[in-house]
């Protein structure tokens, strides 16, 4: 085949490819295949059919096939929304680049790309047409994960806002001038481009293209914005600015935006958009409930910068939402206006692929997924005390080692570094945190005490072949990493000792302690080493609990206590993406905060399935339905300052109830036996047998009155809030009221087949084990938890997961949320299988008629009435916190 025409039918192709995606026509693909055949054909070259058909293959392989990305949940208000219409808007320059720069120069997978595509036209339908001759005010919100990539995201909205008209987009970025620079940086490379005065280089986008409409911006890597060297501007460019959440930085803003609207009363009409990164942070009001008072500073100023302009569209980006959700909807004031509560839109962006979050490092993702290592490592008491008894900044003294755990840590981190470069993973970054006090005084001590302890460790590991440094670490390379690395996945290189240890030495010198707060002075210049990589062990408090990415991420020592769900999540800098590195990672912390994470974990899984509800049923919006936050017997899902509008409520509406945590005394274990027994035997209902890899029995249009009667037999663990089965049947009976839930599918879980013949299981010795569970005998009691160590005596037995993926809709045809909400609920009952660690360790008598039960339920989606005739009823010790401003279904 020429070459000429095998470049030109490329070029012809891709323009018209990306003129047609960008513009949103259908087949795009199809279309630009013929365009750039015509010209061929039309031109001088000897053309063959078989040259046409390579060349369309080869276009396939770059730009066709269909991508499979996640829907983007949107709920929307009754403001400006969907403006698209029938015709899709033209991205004509900055969305076409930015996304190029993607795929070619940060080397993106396309599916990544693509779902950032599909979100932000999300986004950008619901935020208002900027050439509209009609004002609009819009407040979205959009939910992200944490440390998932929410800053591409909003790069993809900015390019895409500027490319359909929008003159003014203004980016809060956080409360700290890291941050801040660090979002300047992003949004120069990835929005503005340019070339280096200084070095002739080309920045960024601007490598794809640097003809085109310009980005005038405000501000500088270093200088936010000022009164004394902002000038006034007149919006006749495209203006890119980003801002710290600062008083004396907002009221610089508002006011050279008020004199910069002055020279000319066209520019009264310029649209704005403002992107809130970390939008609960300080932005929301805290001042007292009552809807006509002065909000508090930051609130106010961002209300007042909104009301300057009459098209104007606010989004605040968070993973945590719990503030923004429970902000007053009905406030008003007279100079800030309507609050920021997200009235027209809330999006959910789509869990990233490759992406570890909370229940990724936690467990909670169902059974399959969830028989996996763990990356948790629990703190030694003695680490435990130490901490505990360091409360004030003088206390700081009192670090004069470092405490068994953290050594471990540091080791720990060690064979990640050099297990990633023998992996060919030389040349990345790599962290490690340690975050264990606010004080700065401790964090500085504590940099003095690990620097100490790491040039001893350095230099014994290069010049003493004994030392216990040594040994330490081929110890926990092979009865920890080699395990973990196995359990992970069987395909990974498993590098002999010699191999590894070889590797540390080499890299041991080149690690770098550093102290990373507003007083040391030190910063994560990552930048800098991008060529070699940065391997640091960065000690820090609040710059490292929000918002600043720690890159290459292996290992955490966090030991921070909170009892906030927001303040936690946000802490959680080791969520993001590992990718070729997830079985090196681990976490020192408490079993405490272990908890506190796993509960989070479950209360971000239950958020994100009512945004997918919701975002279906085209009835409901954010001013109309109350998102309901999952409660915790000590923990507040945000600060008391922000939970004015809160109240509690019981609800299980729509959500999966599973029992993982019993009670391990025998006395409860026979009850609850004896209690599914007398369920099975008043069921009238005939039971059928369906087989397969997972049998089960199955009862449909079981009365609820049974159901009840079982929940008040059965004796769930008391000191735990997860699922209480007297709140479960208190709230069928409340549904029941309300003609709902009468009816209830039954279904009694057998052994899996396939799970039996396990490494694990058959490595364990654990065989088939029958049941009598009243009139039903089953095959063999199920199996969970084999992995699971068990860590001396307790009152309780964690099992994990208790329901497979997707067993929760067993018994309908379609295993959806969306198929539940029309059928019967479903109660499944899960014999199990004593053999296990946890539960032979219990050394009881059990035997066929006597095995440890647990139960799930799995509820479809009510419009529950929350009102009786005295109006709203608030419940104190509700397992829900909703926001009682919102107008629920009644």
């Amino acid at each position: 085949m020429n070459e000429a025409m095998r470049e030109d039918y490329k070029a012809t192709f891709k323009a018209i490819f990306q003129v047609m995606q960008n513009t949103g026509i259908d087949s795009p693909f199809e279309q630009a295949q013929a365009i750039a055949e015509k010209k061929l054909q039309n031109g001088y070259y000897d053309v063959k059919k078989s040259d046409l058909e390579s060349l369309a293959l080869e276009m396939y392989e770059t730009y066709g096939g269909t991508i499979d990305i996640p829907k983007t949940p949107v709920m929307q208000g009754n403001g400006a929304k969907n403006w698209f219409g029938s015709t899709h808007p033209s991205y004509s320059f900055f969305w076409p680049r930015y996304k190029t720069y993607l795929l070619e120069y940060k080397k993106w997978e396309k599916e990544t790309v693509e779902s950032i595509n599909e979100s932000t036209d999300k986004i950008l339908n619901s935020i208002g047409n900027p050439k509209s001759t009609e004002d609009f005010d819009v407040r979205g919100l959009v939910l992200g994960y944490v440390q998932s990539g929410k800053t591409a995201n909003f790069t993809g909205l900015i390019n895409k806002a500027f490319d359909v008209g929008y003159k003014l987009v203004i980016v809060l970025a956080g409360m700290h001038n890291d941050l801040r620079s660090q979002t300047q940086i992003r949004l120069e490379e990835e929005v503005v481009g340019g070339i280096d005065e200084n070095t002739d280089e080309i920045i960024g986008v601007a490598q794809i293209r640097i003809d085109g409409p310009l980005v005038d911006t405000w501000t500088t890597k270093d200088k936010d914005i000022t009164l004394a060297h902002t000038k006034k501007r007149d919006f006749l460019s495209r203006n890119l600015l980003i801002v710290k959440k600062n008083k004396s930085v907002l009221e610089s803003l508002k006011e050279i935006l008020s004199q910069s609207i002055m020279l000319s009363t066209k520019n009264e009409d310029v649209p704005v958009l403002i992107i809130d990164d970390e939008a609960d942070q300080a932005s929301v009001d805290t001042s007292n409930a009552n809807k006509e008072e002065d909000p508090k500073t930051i609130n106010k100023l961002i209300r007042e910068i909104l009301e300057l302009f009459k098209k104007k569209a606010y989004v605040g980006y968070t993973a945590t939402p719990f503030a923004n959700l429970l902000i007053r909807t009905d406030a008003q004031h007279d100079t800030a206006g309507k609050d920021l509560y997200p009235k027209d839109f809330v999006v959910a962006l789509p869990k990233p692929k490759g992406y570890c979050g909370p229940a990724e490092y936690f467990n909670v993702t169902g059974y399959m997924e969830d028989d996996k290592p763990l990356f948790i490592r629990h703190l030694k008491e003695e680490d435990l005390d130490l901490f505990d008894s360091m409360k004030k900044t003088t206390d700081s003294e009192k670090f004069k080692k470092v405490p068994e755990s953290m050594r471990e840590a540091i080791l720990a981190f060690l064979i990640a570094i050099a297990i990633r470069n023998l992996r060919g993973q030389t040349g990345k970054h790599n962290s490690m945190l340690i975050h264990t006090s606010r004080f700065t005084d401790t964090q500085g001590a504590m940099k003095e005490v690990v620097e100490k302890y790491y040039q001893e460790l350095c230099n014994d590991i290069l010049y003493n072949s004994d030392s216990e440094y040594i040994a330490s670490l081929k110890n926990l390379y092979l009865n920890d990493h080699v395990l973990v690395q196995q359990e992970y996945d069987e395909k990974l290189t498993v590098y002999d000792w010699k191999v590894v240890f070889k590797e540390i030495k080499s890299l041991v010198s080149n690690v770098r302690i550093m102290e990373i707060n507003g007083h040391s002075g030190e910063a994560l210049e990552y930048e800098t080493y991008k060529d070699v990589g940065l391997n640091v062990i960065a000690i820090g408090g609040d710059k490292l609990s929000r918002g600043l990415t720690l890159d290459g991420l292996s290992v955490s020592y966090y030991y921070r206590g909170t009892n906030m769900y927001d303040t936690l999540m946000q802490m959680g800098r080791w969520f993001g993406f590992r990718t070729g590195y997830m079985d090196l990672c681990r976490i020192y912390t408490s079993e405490t905060i272990a908890d506190y994470f796993e509960h989070m974990a479950y209360v971000m899984v239950e958020l994100r399935k009512q945004f997918e509800y919701v975002a279906n049923n085209e009835n409901i919006t954010p001013e109309g339905y109350a998102v309901k936050m999952l409660a915790h017997e000590k923990m507040m899902v945000t600060s008391m300052a922000k939970m004015r509008s809160a109240e509690k409520l019981f609800s299980h509406s729509g959500m999966m109830r599973q029992t993982r945590i019993f009670d391990a005394k025998e006395s409860t274990m026979r009850q609850n036996m004896n209690a599914t027994i007398n369920l099975i035997n008043k069921i009238e209902e005939p039971f059928n047998k369906k087989t397969g890899d997972t049998s089960y029995y199955i009862a449909r249009d079981v009365p609820s009155d049974l159901v009840i009667e079982y929940l008040e037999e059965y004796q769930t663990a008391a000191s735990v809030n997860k699922v209480n089965s007297k709140d479960i049947a208190a709230f069928i009976k409340r549904m029941n009221v309300q003609e709902e839930l009468n009816k209830f599918n039954v279904i009694v879980v057998d052994g899996t087949v396939s799970t039996l013949k396990k490494k694990d299981v058959v490595n364990e010795g654990i065989q088939k084990y029958p049941v009598s569970l009243g009139k039903l005998q089953l095959d063999s009691a199920v199996i969970r938890a084999v992995t699971k160590k068990v860590d001396g005596i307790s009152d309780t037995v964690d099992i994990g997961a208790l329901v497979a993926s997707k067993q929760e809709f067993i018994d309908l045809n379609i295993a959806s949320q969306e198929e539940r909400n029309v059928n019967n609920p479903a109660l499944l009952i899960y014999p199990l299988h004593p053999k296990v660690k946890r539960f032979k360790a219990l050394s009881y008598d059990f035997n066929e008629k006597f095995v440890p039960i647990g139960f799930a339920f799995s509820f479809p989606e009510i419009t529950e009435k929350f009102e009786d005739d005295e109006g709203i009823v608030v419940e104190k010790d509700g397992n829900y916190v909703v926001n009682k401003t919102v107008k629920r279904g009644v």
